[in-house]
């Protein structure tokens, strides 16, 4: 199993990985392949038109309105008032229900009124249902909630849904924040309204929140999209082929991806076909079903802003209705801006450093698989380098200090930062020392990542093969292969240990210099052992090496 957020109790069953951890309002993934998608090779050919269920959806033909426009956001819809620290009250009547909910974690939604400055509510009668928000950030003692206003009724700062987000395991409480700032001035991107609340439910003080819009039908109409397009908010989407038993299964279907507009199971399939077809050229791939400079933007932000966690979810894809492609939009950004590094947290694994980190997920290794393709990258990336840069990120932070400052230095936030010293006056100066480190991370993102150009890829083991007709006590260990994106010559080294640390104490096996993704061994007698690979780049192979994804146990009977 992969490890997510271990010292919170959560595990998710994936094909095991190096523990990683996660913070914020949803999960933080790791490279491990979801298994619910078909193992049928005929799986990823593109379903005829108007054969596939939409959960309920009028069917129809995938449209095909040519190559995707530029995509543009609505500069005006940013009102400068929307930053200005709001007084939110939510009553639950039933308070039993809300314990119950936030001790179990469940989604329900329970009825609550809502009132605000600028909502104002009779304090009895509900206008809203209230409801726990996110995945990860439900195991936290302090929650993000999520309030559905009454579709009868006005909406609040545009939405009928109220986005109000704790990001408890951020110690700056800004991470998100300074992400959709830097957004309303990228090209080929939009970013979200946003704003600081703070709430009382029931008359409790809960602290600080940020108010996050909404992505959804109003959120579309009101950035000048298609409010009849598509959303569609990845929870655990590979862009692999999705099988007619998960199309059709909306449990199965929601462990993918969930809808936030109007669905489109037909163009997502559609799209994920031709993007796992090897016949088809991943540029050609890319025109039909993308915006390439959207695309390429998205992969340099998340780069720069070291977004990691953006393999299988933390993204939407937004299709308008008029056409077959999907735009990249961004969604939780908590877990940037070198999140890994804070105190209490653990080093980011080799294999998810730089480019690397997106390698397991099939449309980004065939992108940047062209030498062309990583060039545009590249360009893009020392291009918004020019945006995202510690000069900025420090300036959107410094707007913040003072604000966040006078929330975490008293309850109930201060006795729940993430951090040694939670609960004591000394977690302030832990706030300020990550706070003021965040300022820097851009340059550092930067660096890591022209550090990391030259490694090779990582990749996976296989399942040991034993025996063969010359030598039946033999086994095969073998591998998946690695890759360079400068096409530089490389080679792997195989180690078999005693030891799941494999200290040289309890080597008992090395093979260096392999070119190819395997090796036969006869000379292990019985007992238990772990196996890893490791390839290394010809140029320099003391520094531009890399790991497998996970280590695995040998058995020799």
């Amino acid at each position: 199993m992969s490890l997510r957020r271990l010292h919170f109790g959560l595990l998710f069953l994936v094909i095991p990985a190096l523990p990683l951890l996660g913070c914020g309002d949803n999960e933080h993934e790791d490279p491990g392949k979801v298994s619910i998608v078909s193992p049928n090779p005929d799986a990823g050919t593109t379903p005829d038109a108007g054969t596939t269920p939409d959960a309920g959806v009028p069917r129809g033909g995938i449209p095909d309105g040519g190559p995707l426009p530029p995509l543009v956001d609505n500069a005006a819809v940013y009102a400068p008032g929307d930053y200005d620290l709001v007084t939110l009250d939510i009553t639950v009547p039933d308070a039993t229900t809300l314990a119950n909910a936030e001790q179990t974690m469940s989604n329900q939604q329970i009825p609550a009124v809502f009132s605000a400055p600028d909502y104002p509510s009779d304090g009895t009668t509900p206008n809203a249902e209230l409801q726990l928000h996110g995945s990860t950030s439900r195991t936290a003692l302090q929650k993000s909630y999520q309030i559905h206003l009454a579709k009868t009724g006005a909406p609040w700062r545009g939405s009928h849904t109220v986005n109000l987000l704790k990001h408890p395991f951020d110690l700056t409480r800004v991470r998100n924040s300074i992400s959709f700032d830097e957004f309303r001035s990228i090209s080929d991107f939009t970013s979200l309204r946003q704003g600081w609340v703070h709430l009382y439910i029931n008359s409790v003080d809960h602290g600080l929140y940020q108010w996050l819009e909404e992505p959804d039908t109003d959120y579309l109409a009101a950035h000048g999209l298609d409010p009849q397009g598509t959303l569609y908010k990845s929870t655990g989407f590979y862009f692999e082929p999705i099988d007619d038993a998960v199309a059709t299964d909306p449990t199965m279907f929601s462990m993918l991806i969930e809808a936030k507009g109007a669905p489109a199971v037909d163009k997502l399939r559609a799209m994920a076909a031709d993007v796992n077809d090897t016949t088809k050229d991943i540029n050609d791939v890319i025109a039909k079903w993308f915006n390439r400079a959207n695309y390429v933007t998205w992969l340099a932000v998340n780069m720069l802003m070291t977004n990691y966690d953006t393999n299988t979810q933390n993204f939407i894809l937004y299709s308008p209705s008029a056409y077959a492609g999907w735009y990249f939009l961004p969604w939780d950004y908590d877990g940037g801006w070198d999140w890994y590094d804070q105190p209490t947290e653990f080093t980011l694994p080799r294999y998810r450093q730089g480019l690397s980190n997106w390698w397991a997920v099939t449309l980004h290794a065939r992108f940047l698989s062209d030498p062309n393709n990583l060039a545009e990258v590249d360009a893009r990336i020392q291009q918004l380098a020019g945006t995202i840069n510690d000069g900025a990120t420090a300036a959107l932070m410094a707007g913040y200090h003072d604000l966040v400052q006078s929330f975490i230095s008293v309850e109930p936030d201060l006795d729940n930062l993430p951090c040694p010293d939670g609960g004591t006056p000394q977690a302030i100066v832990d706030w300020q020392t990550e706070y003021t480190r965040v300022g820097s991370v851009a340059s550092a993102a930067l660096a890591t990542y022209e550090a990391t150009l030259d490694r090779p890829m990582p990749f996976w083991l296989y399942t040991p093969v034993f025996g063969d007709p010359s030598n039946p006590q033999s086994v095969t260990l073998s591998w998946g292969d690695s890759f360079q994106l400068h096409q530089l010559p490389f080679t792997y080294d195989l180690d078999v240990n005693t030891m799941s640390t494999f200290d040289p104490s309890g080597a008992v096996l090395s093979q260096t210099g392999l070119t190819a993704p395997l090796a036969t061994i006869t000379t292990l007698p019985s007992g238990s052992y772990y196996w890893r690979v490791t390839a290394r780049a010809a140029n320099d192979p003391n520094d531009n090496w890399q790991s497998d994804y996970m280590d695995q146990m040998l058995t020799i009977p």
